[in-house]
């Protein structure tokens, strides 16, 4: 099976309209024209798009943030720009970001579920979506609106998922958790994350430290990685950058994750665009990431 991820596409309009920004919105708006608009190339958006095609992958996986302001224009262009993608949608999953959650009446109206919600099996989480019959994708949403860009998985959510996954007969052996949020980076970003984490995420961790071997695939770091900690190898961290940024430095090249899994095996590589082509870096392979499903017993 080969998974595609995107996340943080970062779709931007600017909104001068005074009700419009009488809440957090006119911070995004200061940060579009201080320069934040210029990092997020949407003319580059087809080529993304074409890439993505052309690889025919078995399954879409978009981890949030596909807007900037949760405005509705926003998330009319992100559908429209992700359409060549979004048409069979039971191969696509598509989950939230804290942009997309901007304001209280982005959460209030349902802003993401009504335009997104087609690529979810259910337009509350935490759910279960089965791609085939070994993989499956656990659905989590730590967004909220908040001045803060941090995030906080409920309570009742996280019971729910334990919950989901309490029987081992019904866990998948492959089994993808989908969340904007990183649990735990590599050392390069850990600051960069620390001021907009997870609050809750040492408490989310100790849960996911007993369901087995996972991929977990975020995003909110515009930066791609593949990160197990040594102290925590069963956790396969994923994050696919931000495909439309604007890279001058060169450290962190635009694009997105081709997820691989073969059997037991995991492998990742990036498809980064540098400027005038894309090119392809191996990020991690691992022969037997996944545990060997328990034989039959003959009577």
């Amino acid at each position: 099976m080969r998974i595609v991820q995107l996340s943080d596409i970062h779709v931007w309009r600017y909104s001068f309209n005074p009700i419009r920004l009488f809440n957090k919105r006119v911070v995004g708006v200061v940060s579009l024209l201080a320069g934040r608009a210029e990092r997020f190339r949407l003319e580059r958006h087809d080529e993304v798009v074409r890439r993505v095609k052309a690889l025919e992958p078995d399954h879409i996986l978009i981890t949030g943030d596909l807007t900037t302001t949760a405005l509705p224009e926003e998330f009319a262009h992100a559908r429209a720009e992700l359409g060549p993608l979004l048409d069979d949608t039971t191969r696509v999953t598509i989950i939230p970001g804290n942009h997309d959650r901007y304001t209280t009446g982005s959460v209030r109206h349902q802003s993401f579920e009504k335009v997104f919600g087609d690529c979810m099996p259910c337009l509350t989480f935490p759910w279960l979506r089965r791609l085939d019959d070994r993989t499956a994708i656990l659905g989590l949403d730590a967004t909220r609106s908040h001045l803060s860009a941090t995030g906080r998985l409920p309570a009742s959510q996280l019971d729910e998922a334990r919950a989901i996954l309490a029987d081992p007969t019904t866990r998948p052996p492959r089994l993808i958790v989908a969340c904007h949020y990183p649990i735990v980076a590599p050392p390069v970003y850990a600051a960069e994350l620390a001021p907009k984490r997870m609050k809750n995420a040492p408490e989310v961790r100790e849960w996911l430290s007993t369901i087995g071997p996972h991929l977990y695939c975020c995003g909110h770091v515009h930066a791609a990685w593949t990160y197990s900690p040594h102290d925590w190898p069963d956790h396969l961290s994923l994050n696919s950058g931000a495909p439309l940024l604007r890279d001058p430095t060169g450290l962190r090249p635009p694009g997105f994750l081709e997820i691989t899994l073969h059997d037991r095996a995991v492998s990742v590589v990036h498809h980064a665009w540098l400027g005038e082509e894309w090119t392809i870096r191996p990020m991690y392979q691992h022969p037997s990431f996944f545990p060997a499903e328990e034989a039959q017993v003959v009577s």
